[in-house]
């Protein structure tokens, strides 16, 4: 019975220690696994930062959208850039035809005038003006004038309700333009090329003296270019004068009227001339007369002879007689042969 008990004993104790000491043996270990465990975080902790750090300048470089409901469809690429835009020189002429009452058509012509004297020439410039005719019966004129753009436009609007005030209205528009852009692109290439022989010859001249005689050519043919560069400048500031301001006429007549004060001129004027279509009348005829005097004085006595040598000759102007007046001339010398 005893020793049933300390056999119990002792196994109950090798028990307690074999426990013991597996627990220490797992520590260790438990510590082991566990400092690889870290390693292996701090392993992974790295390649996030790596990672982080790497993907940091995409996402700062790619702006956040600005709308949640934006399209997520790729936007199309930007196309070439487009050549530059042709300059094109246009010069542009208006014309209108006015019909105003007679006896109004003098003051809107007028106002029209001064209106651009008003401007002053560097702005509207009086080409030429004109009227004819009698503000009782029928008047027509014109005026002619060059102006900038942005003035004309607005001139040329007001041109209806001045014409409406005056009783009349517009009855003609017309707008042309020509276009000046290869003769002024030619032109600049013409001066830019003789500018160049010019500055040429100037330094030539400058540069390399030598004998007198090709001094004075080369003097010569710089007076010559010279003299195109002049002509050629003035010529294109005629054209650039005509695309910076456009030209404008205006033709005015006045309304038809049923009488007037030349209703009945025509027979005012055929009274007043009564006496003088008389006398022109006589004054004709004997202008006629005086015309045929010479001719009767030379073929009067022309007419008189011939007529007195046709009466010698019994009647004939040539020896040959007809069948007729021969047998007559046979019979009659049959009968005075005859006893």
């Amino acid at each position: 019975m005893r020793r049933l008990l300390a056999g119990l004993v002792l196994a109950v104790a090798l028990a307690a220690c074999g426990q013991a000491s597996m627990e220490t043996a797992e520590a260790p270990a438990g510590e082991a696994y566990g400092g690889m465990a870290d390693m292996d975080s701090a392993q992974n902790g790295r390649a996030l930062a790596v990672v982080t750090e790497e993907s940091a300048p995409a996402a700062a470089q790619a702006p956040p959208p600005t709308d949640a409901t934006a399209p997520t469809t790729s936007s199309p690429g930007p196309s070439q850039p487009a050549g530059p835009t042709p300059v094109l020189f246009l010069a542009y002429t208006y014309s209108r035809g006015l019909e105003i009452p007679s006896q109004r058509l003098s003051g809107v012509m007028d106002v029209h005038v001064q209106a651009c004297q008003a401007a002053g020439p560097r702005v509207c410039q009086l080409i030429g003006s004109n009227r004819t005719g009698d503000p009782e019966s029928y008047m027509e004129g014109y005026v002619s004038l060059r102006a900038e753009p942005m003035w004309l436009r607005t001139f040329i609007n007001g041109l209806a309700a001045q014409a409406d005030e005056a009783g009349g209205r517009i009855i003609a528009e017309n707008v042309s333009s020509e276009d000046l852009t290869r003769q002024i692109v030619d032109t600049e290439a013409r001066l830019r090329a003789q500018t160049a022989l010019r500055d040429r010859l100037q330094q030539l001249l400058r540069s390399r003296p030598g004998r007198l005689a090709d001094l004075l050519e080369v003097e010569r043919e710089l007076a010559r270019v010279q003299g195109e560069i002049d002509a050629v400048q003035s010529s294109l500031a005629v054209m650039r004068t005509r695309v910076a301001m456009s030209e404008l006429t205006i033709q005015y007549r006045s309304a038809p009227r049923p009488v007037g004060s030349n209703t009945f001129q025509p027979l005012q004027e055929a009274f007043a001339n009564f006496l003088g279509i008389i006398v022109m009348g006589f004054a004709a005829i004997i202008t006629i007369i005086a015309a045929l005097i010479p001719f009767a004085i030379v073929l009067v006595p022309l007419i008189w002879l011939l007529l007195r040598w046709r009466k010698n000759r019994g009647g004939r102007f040539f020896h040959r007689s007809s069948p007729r007046a021969a047998g007559e001339d046979v019979a009659e010398g049959d009968r005075r042969g005859t006893p």
